[in-house]
């Protein structure tokens, strides 16, 4: 089988490395769940308070006040950790500005019980520069000499790619979440999210799922929907959304919906980037061949369980131009297509649905690589040459 190299093919690689199990990167321990978290020190770096420059030390527990803390221990924050950028931008977007919580009038009720801290094994020169560089909201401590990273059981960092440690601390500074392995994968920063729903009383807008019990195999009629998504070609954040009906496409064209985890985390960001590279490459044929009388017959479907603000930042951030971003909040498509879990996020599953509004195709655990990919390739030219 022939397959096109996926565009992100060097990250592709790399996160199949990281994702090898039973494989230890940090050799740390870290707290846990139940425990309770120290009290250190630290002094800290942000771009909203303009006497950041003149900062002094605080303890952790004054700086946190009666809030909740979102705390993540990252090794390096250069571009010597794969991830840094990804996982950064997800803590901004989801829980710095907000958008993790509800409508856009809602964001800053909730972010004012928050607080977002980074803690990285980087000095404040570079803390700062990097802060600058990317405008974000939340604040940041260096930790060259791990004394904060080493009061939570952290002991070493033995390369910049090592997983990051992320806590959530209640107001009672009780750890309630703990991951010791963070390298910005959609389903962890799902749980990140569920647990901060959790402790700040926000209802979680999957709770009240009714899921589809049928199962559902190649030959079925497709499931029909109506959907939102964002605004091809419009790389201004916050566009509004276009409405559209799965059945449209009907006669037409034959169309990919691809279910994914989360916008800003990293295999989603190369399944993206994959897709719209392969949608661009289906528009200039349909436009090389249009003296044949061909046309572009592949519609292309993303759906994630996020509100239309925040996947419409992720378009705007990763520069789509070819690939429907659907919001599916409340998850009633995902729900259908028995593609959402209770672990409040999207499996990674495809469907294909030919011009008749039949499934045609099904991958119930697609994987981001060549392989998986070029099997769907392979499968729209056969039923595009029918």
């Amino acid at each position: 089988m022939n397959k096109i190299p996926l565009k992100s093919g060097f990250f592709a690689a790399i996160l199949a490395i990281l994702l090898l199990p039973g494989i230890s990167y940090s050799g740390n321990n870290g707290l846990n769940v139940g425990e309770t978290s120290p009290n250190p020190e630290f002094l800290y770096e942000n771009n909203y308070d303009l006497t950041a420059g003149l900062r002094s030390s605080t303890h952790l527990y004054n700086y946190k006040e009666d809030k909740i803390l979102l705390i993540a221990f990252m090794p390096d924050i250069s571009a010597k950790n794969n991830y840094a950028e990804v996982m950064t931008s997800a803590f901004e977007t989801y829980f710095a500005d907000g958008m993790a919580f509800g409508e856009p009038y809602e964001w800053q009720f909730y972010r004012g019980s928050l607080k977002v801290l980074i803690v990285t094994n980087n000095d404040q020169s570079a803390v700062r520069e990097y802060l600058n560089n990317n405008g974000y909201d939340f604040d940041m401590a260096p930790d060259v000499n791990m004394d904060m990273a080493n009061s939570f059981g952290i002991s070493k960092w033995n390369s910049a790619s090592d997983g990051a440690f992320v806590y959530v601390v209640d107001r009672n500074n009780k750890i309630t979440y703990a991951s010791h392995d963070y390298r910005g994968e959609g389903e962890k920063l799902r749980t990140v999210q569920k647990e901060l729903f959790a402790q700040l009383n926000i209802d979680d807008p999957n709770s009240k799922l009714v899921f589809n019990d049928k199962l559902l195999f190649p030959g079925d009629k497709a499931v029909d929907f109506e959907f939102t998504y964002t605004a091809l070609g419009d790389n201004t954040p916050f566009a509004a959304g276009i409405e559209g009906k799965l059945s449209d496409y009907y006669g037409k064209k034959n169309v990919i919906i691809a279910f994914y985890p989360a916008p800003f985390s990293m295999s989603c960001a190369m399944e993206l980037t994959s897709f719209d590279a392969f949608a661009e490459q289906q528009t200039l044929q349909s436009i090389s061949n249009s003296q044949l009388g061909t046309t572009d017959d592949v519609e292309i479907l993303m759906i994630s369980n996020a509100s239309l603000e925040l996947i419409d930042k992720w378009k705007h951030d990763m520069k789509v131009k070819n690939v429907k971003l659907v919001a599916d909040m409340f998850g009633a498509i995902s729900s259908a297509y028995r593609s959402f879990n209770m672990l409040g996020y999207n499996n990674r599953t495809l469907f294909i649905i030919d011009k008749s509004g039949m499934i045609s195709y099904i991958d119930w655990d697609y994987n981001v690589n060549e392989h998986d990919f070029g099997m769907v390739k392979d499968h729209l030219k056969l039923i595009s040459e029918k």
